[in-house]
Order: structure tokens, then C-alpha cells, then sequence
């Protein structure tokens, strides 16, 4: 609630004017706190007048350990204040998500209305209890609209032939990737036009499929990333530790294998052989940005393609 509260200003303006509905003759104040990581308490909300207005994360003072109480026994709680001239109780009321309190509701009534209190609160409830309606389901559609935008997103970033990764996604992390982490390769299937031309576009799309879901199964989802550059290329970039390539060298090794061994059945009875040319830099934090270190990765495909295709090639100057 307070992450998703905090970044929309639309949903900070709704719940504001919904609390704002509290504000009477009896009451002054009424405002939403959530507490920090480090148990300081903090405006999220707050439906005082202009004049008086907290802002968002502003600090709130709190001087009675009931405040702190209500995490713990999760139900409303009273609190009068001995000192203080204007005001002279506060009703909290905790707004709890999966059995843990997220938020405080807490409103302020004056001293001269003390006696009416438990009347007011009584009127209150139904009012507080569709208020914490409205807000669950303000919080319920953002959350929704969040999921919407991810799978959007997922859709956008996906070749959908090979489901690896596309351009777009590429472009969207060439500029943040932390390029000594990892061994760059670029693969381009070898005389991919010639089966094409041979058996078909639908064809050809059998085979881009087939290794897309060989790369896909040979990576390590959690660390490699695969892209389809384009056509036939493909972009795979192999994490790898300081100093040492040989587990990265060993994964594109195997990709090439992986791909070689297997039959790329284009119809029922017919399959063919496909095999991969592969340009390796070793050296990518070495690299000023990414296209720097895939440009030298392409010198090596270009290299591996010359001395007969079907073969690793590493990048040396």
C-alpha cells in the first residue's frame, strides 16, 4: 500500500478527498501515517486544511507508545492527550494488509466535543468501513494496472517467433548492463538463405524457432541473456567472473554443439542438419559501451564465417 500510495499522485488526491469527508465541527484532523524502516512515522495522507497540511513523508511526531501498541494489537485504539489545549483524543484505526499492519487512519477531535465522541464514532464506522472499500479497490485496479503493464512490457521485450529476447529489450538495457560481467557472442546460422530458398519461409521459421528454444534451454536463465538481433544473428550474452571465461566459453560451446546434434524436422518425414558460426569477445569491459564490445564480437563471427563457418571464433587483436 505505502510504495503504491507514494507513486500515484492521482490515488493520493482520491484518498485525500475521501478522508477529507471526516473533517466536521468535531473533528479537525484526520490523516494517514505509515512508519518507516527505521520506526519514524511519517504522513501519507493528510485531509487538514491548507494552512495546516503535512506534506508526503513528512516527520510525525509521536509521544504515547500506543502508536506503537496498535501494530501489535491491530484494532483501534484511544488515545487522550493530557497536554495539549485543542485537541483531546485520537481515534487510530489500523489498516492492515495480509495480517500486518501497513497504515494508521487517524483522526482528532476537539475538546469541547469529547462527550459526543462515541456518538461520532458510532456514525463513523459504516463511513470508515467504505472508505477502507474505496481504498482497497483504488489499491486492487493500480495493482492490476501494474500486472497489465508488466505483461504489455514482457510482450514488447519478446521475439515472438524464438521467444528470446528482441531489439527492444536490447535497447533497453545496452546502456545499464555492466559489461565486465559478462562474455559476449554473436551466432548467425550458417547459409540460413539457402534453406529458405530451398524449402520455404515456413521452413526457415521452423529452424529460428528450433534454435531459439536450444539457446533458451542451454543458457542459464537466471544469469545469460539471449537476444535475436536480427534475421538469423543472435546476441547471447554469458555471465562470467573475473579472470576466469572458461565456464562462459564452455556454455557457448555447448550451444554450438547443442545445435549441431540436433534434427530440424521441417515436415513430418523431412529433417535437416543446421550449424552456427559463433564470434566471441572475451574482452567486453575492456569496451566503452556495448556497441564498442559487440562490434569486436562481429570482427570474430566475420573471422569464423571466412575459415568455413561451423566453428567458434575468439576475438583477438
Amino acid at each position: 500500500y505505502i510504495s503504491a500510495i507514494k507513486s500515484d499522485e492521482k490515488l493520493q488526491e482520491q484518498l485525500e478527498k475521501n478522508i477529507k469527508n471526516l473533517i466536521t465541527d468535531n473533528i479537525k484532523y484526520a490523516y494517514i501515517l505509515y512508519k518507516d524502516k527505521n520506526d519514524v512515522f511519517r504522513f501519507l495522507v493528510d485531509a487538514s486544511p491548507e494552512d495546516e497540511k503535512s506534506m508526503l513523508n513528512q516527520k510525525f511526531d509521536v509521544t504515547n507508545h500506543k502508536w506503537y501498541e496498535i501494530y501489535e494489537k491491530k484494532r483501534p485504539l484511544i488515545i487522550k492527550h493530557q497536554t495539549l489545549q485543542e485537541l483531546s483524543i485520537s481515534y487510530l484505526v489500523p489498516i492492515i494488509n495480509n495480517q500486518k499492519v501497513e497504515l494508521i487512519l487517524a483522526i482528532d477531535f476537539s475538546v469541547k466535543k469529547v462527550k459526543k465522541i462515541n456518538q461520532i464514532i458510532t456514525m463513523m464506522k459504516s463511513g470508515l468501513g467504505i472508505m477502507l472499500v474505496i481504498m482497497l479497490i483504488s489499491l486492487i485496479l493500480l495493482t492490476v494496472q501494474f500486472i497489465k503493464h508488466k505483461k504489455i512490457q514482457k510482450l514488447s521485450y519478446t521475439d515472438k517467433l524464438t521467444n528470446t529476447h528482441n531489439r527492444n529489450y536490447l535497447q533497453e538495457i545496452q546502456n545499464n548492463i555492466k559489461l565486465d560481467e559478462y562474455v559476449l557472442g554473436v551466432l548467425d546460422i550458417d547459409y540460413f538463405k539457402k534453406v529458405n530458398d530451398t524449402y520455404g519461409h515456413s521452413a526457415g521459421d521452423i529452424v529460428l524457432k528450433e534454435i531459439g528454444n536450444i539457446l533458451l534451454n542451454t543458457i542459464r536463465t537466471d544469469d545469460d541473456i539471449v537476444i535475436r538481433y536480427g534475421g538469423e544473428e543472435f546476441v547471447i550474452l554469458i555471465k562470467t567472473k573475473p579472470n576466469n571465461t572458461h565456464v562462459s566459453l564452455d556454455i557457448i560451446h555447448r550451444i554450438s554443439d547443442n545445435i549441431k546434434s540436433h534434427k530440424m524436422y521441417i515436415n513430418e518425414d523431412k529433417h535437416i542438419n543446421i550449424t552456427v558460426s559463433i564470434g566471441v569477445n572475451t574482452f567486453v569491459g575492456e569496451s566503452k559501451n556495448f556497441l564498442d564490445a559487440f562490434k569486436f564480437a562481429d570482427l570474430a563471427l566475420y573471422k569464423a564465417k571466412e575459415n568455413g563457418r561451423d566453428r567458434i571464433e575468439i576475438y583477438s587483436e
